[in-house]
């Protein structure tokens, strides 16, 4: 694409979110940001690596230290590398790169810049369940409760730091069911989107 255009993709656990995100970046010959944001964000804050992976998109045991006096908050690690990851979205739009990016409250860090199209792709349960059983061969039951434990983590990272509701319309361009359309006919979708977003006059 010559014009640059960066696609943000919320996902509920088992929907075929990153499957798609990644497909959509191929098809679109632009850059896909995932767990590659880890070691930038990294990199960006000081901390160790293992430290930011274990944070990615979920919060840390302890928020917030307090000295023995009470007198001084000591920094939150949860905040700092929000922060940092928040630097390296920001830094990759500035420079005028189109890209895909899921996960790590991207629609909202980017929630003011005209380029980005902002998408959340969820499924129904039952359809997650057999994705994820499928996937990692899992029972029923384990696929059921590892969703479940995914996506409340992935709702309380976001939710933390954005203040917004992780699953909700607010702050979304585009909500699709995986389960209806498909891994492909998702990616044609946003596709579809997103070349209707660049031709959108800003100026009006």
């Amino acid at each position: 694409m010559k014009e640059q255009i960066v696609i943000t993709i919320g996902r509920s656990f088992g929907s075929n979110g990153r499957e798609i995100g990644e497909r959509l970046a191929d098809a679109l010959g632009i850059d896909f940001y995932d767990r590659n944001l880890i070691d930038m964000a990294a990199r960006k804050s000081g901390l160790d690596r293992a430290v930011v992976g274990n944070a990615d998109e979920k919060l840390l045991g302890r928020f917030v230290e307090l000295t023995a006096s009470l007198d001084l908050i000591q920094e939150n690690p949860n905040e700092k590398i929000y922060r940092a990851q928040a630097e390296v979205i920001r830094s990759i739009v500035k420079r005028g790169e189109s890209c895909v990016i899921v996960g790590r409250g991207a629609d909202y860090v980017l929630r003011n810049r005209h380029e980005v199209l902002k998408v959340f792709i969820y499924a129904p349960l039952d359809c997650r369940i057999r994705t994820v059983m499928e996937r990692y061969n899992f029972k029923r039951e384990e696929a059921e409760k590892v969703i479940r434990h995914m996506d409340k983590t992935r709702r309380n990272y976001y939710e933390y730091f954005t203040d917004r509701n992780w699953d909700q319309k607010e702050g979304k361009d585009l909500l699709i069911d995986s389960s209806e359309f498909g891994i492909q006919g998702a990616v044609d979708l946003i596709k579809s989107a997103a070349e209707c977003k660049l031709k959108r006059d800003w100026d009006v």
